[in-house]
């Protein structure tokens, strides 16, 4: 049976059991109200809803954030397990529970390579009173599930998209088309709006459709493109898209792939009037670099998985002041075998050697995706527009490290 065939039928029969479960009399939406009616406070008949998600942010072997949205102020809380829900998940942020519209909760202490079963639960909050605050119910999702990422797994599935530039059609196409054969995760290598302007349309453009397309069971990987970094709500983004470092540049493990996700940062200096002097990509940059240079030289997976990958949105690096060579020299000693970016808004292949890289770079369009299958011993690279046809595909062999 379609993979999304497959994570559809589980979603839809675990619907059905919860429904069961923990719908009241009216026949509402699944919830429960988890205080009873003697509750020292006010609790009333006020129930959030899920606009968005669960989205599985940010996959690694021993943890993952799960992120969603509710149309009010509420909590969160995740249920999950091996087999039974028998662990919970509650986020606080300085001894406090956030209240509000969007939630994220890290799972930790996972096991690599397991399937793990979640549930999600927001609580409403009426009123945050400093004694006694105001509650409401609470809306459970139905049984979700998700596989941790694996070191020691033989092979690893992905694809990437880039460039969906708030075009929610195209979103859900390229997403349709990422899953139409299994994959473990999906990439987003940035540029999902034109400038950021506020949580609604982060949601509306961008997370609510790729979380509808990947279902609560594929997790998403995110690099972040030069226009993420442009409008009112660009600094705001972080608790959106972050990584659960907090930050836009790290390293996971899937199977023989050593995944390395760079933040290539604005496409222009930080003195271009247009900016108004407001950026400082010349100190983030020269940190990120730090940073690519240590887990290139020191992180073993660098030098013992059989393929390194990175992610990115600018195939050139982003604006670094010339310095673009020093990164492509990095990459070169650490024996990168390939670049996937975006950007660009068509195709392009840079063979080894062409600029300086001894690494293959792939940018795609904004109507492509690419498919990537590794091994022990190769990886393929297959590009499909969006009807699926095949623009280009090539193959690349172990190196020696």
């Amino acid at each position: 049976m379609h993979y999304r065939k497959l994570c559809a039928a589980f979603v839809r029969s675990m619907v059905l059991l919860a429904a069961v479960a923990v719908a009241d009399a009216k026949n509402v939406s699944p919830a429960v109200d988890d205080d009873g009616a003697n509750a020292p406070y006010k609790v009333y008949d006020a129930m959030p809803a899920i606009t968005m998600g669960p989205l599985l942010l940010d996959m690694a072997e021993d943890s993952v954030a799960i992120e969603w949205m509710t149309d009010a102020p509420s909590d969160a809380k995740v249920s999950y397990g091996e087999g039974t829900l028998d662990h919970e998940a509650v986020p606080q942020v300085d001894g406090l529970r956030p209240v509000g519209t969007m939630h994220r909760v890290v799972l930790r202490g996972l096991q690599p390579g397991r399937t793990y079963q979640y549930r999600i639960a927001s609580r409403r909050v009426v009123a945050l009173k400093p004694y006694w605050p105001d509650r409401g119910g609470t809306v459970v999702s139905p049984t979700y599930a998700f596989t941790t990422f694996d070191a020691a797994k033989s092979s690893v599935r992905f694809a990437t998209m880039t460039d969906t530039h708030e075009n929610v059609e195209r979103v859900r196409a390229l997403t349709a088309l990422a899953l139409r054969r299994p994959v473990d995760f999906v990439v987003h290598t940035g540029d999902a709006v034109h400038y950021a302007t506020g949580e609604d349309q982060l949601k509306d453009k961008f997370l609510e459709p790729i979380a509808t397309g990947l279902q609560g069971c594929t997790p998403l990987l995110y690099a972040r493109g030069n226009h993420e970094y442009r409008g009112g709500f660009a600094r705001s983004l972080g608790g959106y898209l972050h990584a659960q470092e907090g930050r836009y540049y790290y390293t996971r493990d899937a199977g023989p792939v050593h995944l390395v996700v760079v933040d290539t940062g604005e496409d222009k200096p930080d003195a271009t009037n247009v900016y108004a002097g407001l950026n400082d990509l010349r100190s983030y940059r020269a940190e990120e670099y730090a940073w690519l240079a240590r887990v290139l030289a020191e992180e073993s997976r660098t030098r013992t998985a059989p393929f390194t990958v990175v992610l990115g949105h600018d195939p050139g690096w982003g604006w670094l002041d010339g310095a673009n060579g020093e990164w492509t020299r990095r990459a070169n000693e650490a024996k990168v075998d390939l670049f996937i970016a975006g950007h660009l808004h068509r195709l392009e292949r840079v063979n080894p050697g062409e600029r300086g890289n001894d690494f293959t770079i792939l940018a795609l369009g904004q109507d492509q995706i690419a498919r990537v299958e590794a091994d022990e011993r190769e990886l393929k690279v297959t590009v499909l527009d969006r009807e699926g046809r095949t623009v280009d595909a090539f193959a690349l062999r172990r190196k020696n490290k």
